[in-house]
């Protein structure tokens, strides 16, 4: 003979494997998701000008950033080095920038002629320590203006 369960009982039976199965899809995340193991940091440095020694200015950079840049599985290092130049001058004589990356000694050159904020890029990859970033006109890299700076990493990277 077959036992007749309650209506009670029943219900109560559901109603533990609804709560059951809430709980599990709230702990549980939905859709997983992979995790590459890249990690950016950007940080921004500060514009840069030069002026011939009569104090008219020839070059300009600005909206400098550096984005740092690592993979935690793989133990990879890249850096993208972004600002706009200007040949400020518009003179025949171009404005120049050149990012060098330290320790390696890998450089990046850029040059700008005709009077316009140009966005330039530079890629850089294997783990840097600091970027001097420098500008100059012509073959000139004077002292005049605030013409170099020098980026360090933020911490972990």
């Amino acid at each position: 003979m077959y036992a007749r369960t309650s209506r009670k009982s029943v219900a109560g039976t559901v109603a533990l494997g609804l709560a059951a199965a809430l709980a599990g899809a709230v702990a549980a995340p939905g859709i997983a998701v992979a995790d590459t193991g890249d990690r950016t940091q950007t940080t921004a440095c500060e514009s840069l000008w030069v002026n011939d020694k009569y104090g008219v200015t020839h070059a300009r950079l600005r909206n400098c950033t550096v984005t740092w840049g690592k993979n935690i599985y793989d133990g990879s290092y890249w850096q993208t080095v972004r600002f706009e130049l200007l040949d400020a001058a518009t003179d025949k004589v171009c404005a120049k920038s050149n990012t060098i990356a330290s320790p390696s000694g890998r450089s990046a050159s850029a040059s700008e002629c005709n009077g316009v904020w140009t966005p330039k890029t530079a890629n850089f990859y294997g783990r840097a320590t600091n970027f001097f970033i420098c500008i100059g006109y012509g073959t000139n890299f004077p002292p005049y203006g605030n013409e170099y700076t020098n980026e360090t990493p933020p911490a972990g990277f």
